[in-house]
């Protein structure tokens, strides 16, 4: 089973508590229903420590991270389709849209972790241990920790040299937002210190990375037409990115060639300085994630 984070599990729980609750109180519900809608409270509780929980279950206010799933009709004209990045404005607001987030996901993590220690002193350690065990077989779920590791090296001249084909792409779009794209590009190339021959390299790799690893943001593959129908969203194939690091490498590799070492290096410093700090996230089961190091967790 996938490991599951508290700030994941627990508004879920509650919410269901509180429905549980609200139902068994209006009848709605035969005695075979509690098969498909268990109790929520495991059976160590007693009456008191039960209306602590339920309590808290009507008490809180935050709701589930989760993206809201909306379904349409096949064939009908708001039914989603792959996103496409066409613009300067859009590939901006899509990275603030990303950093806001971001905070807003750690900042529910720290409320849901006040909120839960904050049941757990009332009540006992014992009683709430209990009742952990009975939320993860609830929902069938392994207790995991989100641990934050640096970004591998070449992911951050993959998201660096991405950004450089989006300026090259969207400065020839002409009005408004290709200025703005230029501009940007421009300060790039001011901000590495880069020489117009160096610039022309680095832009000639990024275009060539863009094409060989088929950045979805820029040119969204078509949809695969399957006997369900046209509207099938594409199968994706696992086997289509196990060349993608090597791939990545060979164009990093392809870039200090051509620059040389101190055009390279550059580079080099750029995207740590603007990737560095944007770790990636993982969950991982809780046993695993105690032996992190703890500059490895937040």
């Amino acid at each position: 089973m996938r490991p599951t984070t508290d700030q994941y599990l627990y508004p879920r729980y509650f919410r269901y508590l509180k429905q549980w609750d609200k139902c068994i109180a209006r009848g709605e519900w035969p005695a075979s229903g509690t098969e498909q809608f268990p109790e929520p409270y495991p059976s160590g509780l007693n009456l008191a420590q039960r209306k602590v929980v339920t309590r808290e279950a009507y008490e809180w206010d935050l709701a589930p991270i989760e993206n809201t799933l909306t379904l349409v009709p096949p064939g009908s004209q708001t039914e989603p389709g792959l996103f496409r990045i066409t613009t300067w404005t859009q590939m901006q607001q899509m990275d603030q849209k990303r950093k806001r987030d971001a905070e807003e996901r750690d900042e529910q993590a720290k409320l849901v972790e006040l909120r839960l220690e904050k049941l757990r002193a009332r009540l006992g350690e014992d009683s709430f241990e209990l009742l952990s065990d009975h939320v993860h077989r609830l929902f069938h779920a392994t207790p995991g920790r989100l641990v934050r590791q640096p970004l591998p090296e070449s992911a951050m001249f993959a998201r660096y040299l991405g950004r450089i084909a989006m300026m090259d792409r969207f400065a020839a779009n002409g009005g408004d937002d290709g200025t703005a794209a230029a501009k940007a590009r421009d300060d790039e190339q001011k901000t590495c210190g880069l020489s117009s021959s160096e610039e022309e390299i680095l832009r000639r790799v990024a275009d060539d990375l863009q094409k060989d690893t088929h950045n979805d943001l820029l040119d969204p593959p078509a949809r695969r037409l399957v006997a369900d129908g046209p509207n099938t969203p594409r199968v994706v194939d696992s086997a289509q990115f196990s060349g993608l690091r090597e791939r990545i490498d060979s164009h990093i590799a392809q870039l200090r060639s051509d620059l040389g070492e101190a055009g390279f290096e550059r580079i080099e410093r750029r995207a740590h300085e603007l990737y560095e700090s944007d770790p990636m996230s993982r969950v991982v089961p809780i046993d695993s994630a105690k032996s992190q190091s703890e500059s490895g967790d937040r």
